[in-house]
């Protein structure tokens, strides 16, 4: 194999590791329950104590995105420049959906609606976890959370329940 050959493949060979570590926006799967009805986020990954150097005076964001094709657009987004409680590193200490006394609200928590796929992120100096998701009803009229898939630029609900699991 000739030098050319070989400059060439490792040219395509560093090409698509590339492209593969660009394939999600985000750090992390989070994990989501429900908490008094309301979606809870939390990190499925451990967060350190301290954030790294290049993260610190980040703060915490936490946005609710509707991917309805009909009505995109926030339903909530918060942002804490001092994160004071412990962090959402479990169900326990999950962020629940429109939690109050951010330090800016760009857009108040708003009526989650049903049966709309939904993207839960919480960004800052932790890095950025993200999960879809739609708040659905069973037939005895609990709410639930199942999953919600994208195909096509398409986000939609499933009837399968969400599992907080690494994909």
């Amino acid at each position: 194999m000739t030098i050319k050959k070989m400059a060439f493949l490792m040219l395509l060979g560093s090409i698509s590791t590339w492209a593969t570590a660009m394939s999600k926006p985000y750090d992390a799967v989070a994990g989501l329950t429900l908490r008094s009805g309301k979606p809870c986020i939390f990190s499925q990954e451990p967060l350190p104590q301290e954030p790294p150097d290049y993260m610190k005076d980040m703060g915490l964001a936490f946005r609710v995105f509707s991917e309805s094709p009909s009505a995109p657009g926030y339903l909530w987004d918060a942002w804490f420049k001092v994160w004071k409680k412990p962090l959402p590193d479990s169900a326990s200490t999950c962020v629940a959906y429109g939690e109050a006394q951010s330090d800016i609200t760009r857009h108040p928590a708003k009526p989650l609606p049903l049966d709309t796929p939904l993207s839960f992120d919480m960004d800052g100096q932790y890095g950025r976890h993200n999960v879809r998701f739609c708040l659905r009803k069973d037939s005895q009229g609990k709410r639930y959370l199942s999953t919600a898939v994208r195909k096509d630029g398409v986000s939609a609900c499933t009837a399968d329940p969400l599992k907080n699991s690494h994909p």
